[in-house]
């Protein structure tokens, strides 16, 4: 009964700070004197509150809710928390503008809109927090990718000398560029911490019915590591990088999104 309480306490919160925080940055935006504690303290406040309201509407008594709805809140959250670390030393405050009001709704969906989604029960920690770490994984490579494909757009018009409104407000190239590099170690990290848990407590986990998930998987941690020391040793970035970015995500939201399609379609399994 405690619960349902909490919940909507941390729900107000959380919705009320991010609110603030796009408020204070929008200011930031018009006035010569920024005050970018006042954004930083909202979007911690709100992060915070957000991570009480994810535990307690996700761990359900009867299992653990991987509904749409709750999952997109942690993915909205994990991209938030992500920013906002990175903001403390560099300057992204900028991309709250978008960010902040992203997680406010995904987490008024969360809490407002019914789950139909039956809770996994008697889920072992190990393969709890394996799927954990493939829900995060995906979230910062989305974030990657999304970075690459923007970093792109922002070169074409910075050599074609041309401006476009949602992107005149992101922070300069160099420092989105070195967020996107830093999301990839991270997501890599995240994505080393999947397939060592899928083989430590995943049954079978490259047997025949997660093969494909293990092995595109796997691929993709690959082409990312190749990235990653093309990055530090040869210096990729641009184009070069941006093909192995795209690659590596295509191969991971195949892994996550497309081995159902091959047990059913192509293999014809159910």
């Amino acid at each position: 009964m405690l619960t349902p309480i909490l919940s909507t306490l941390a729900s107000f919160v959380a919705a009320i700070s991010y609110g603030l925080g796009f408020f204070f940055q929008r200011q930031n935006l018009t006035t010569d004197h920024q005050n970018r504690n006042r954004v930083l303290a909202t979007g911690t406040v709100a992060v915070a509150t957000h991570f009480v309201v994810i535990l307690l509407i996700t761990l359900q008594p009867q299992g653990i809710d991987f509904g749409f709805s709750k999952v997109a809140s942690l993915v909205s959250w994990v991209i938030v928390v992500a920013v906002l670390m990175s903001s403390w030393k560099k300057p992204l405050d900028n991309l709250f503008l978008y960010l902040f009001p992203l997680a406010l709704v995904c987490l008024l969906a969360s809490v407002i809109l019914p789950s139909p989604y039956d809770p996994v029960e008697n889920l072992s920690a190990g393969v709890g927090l394996h799927i954990l770490l493939g829900i995060l994984a995906v979230s910062i490579m989305t974030i990657a990718a999304f970075q690459a494909v923007l970093i792109s757009f922002m070169n074409r018009l910075l050599k074609e000398k041309r401006s476009f409104t949602l992107v005149s407000h992101l922070p300069p190239l160099e420092t989105m560029e070195a967020l996107l590099f830093e999301m990839l170690w991270l997501g890599l990290l995240l994505l080393t911490g999947v397939l060592l848990t899928g083989v430590m407590f995943m049954e079978d986990f490259f047997g025949q019915h997660l093969s494909h998930k293990a092995v595109l998987s796997s691929i993709s941690w690959l082409v990312f590591a190749i990235l990653l020391w093309g990055r530090h040793q040869l210096g990729w970035r641009g184009k070069t990088a941006n093909r192995w970015i795209l690659t590596g995500f295509a191969f991971l939201i195949l892994a996550y999104f497309g081995s159902k399609f091959v047990l059913e379609i192509i293999l014809d399994r159910v």
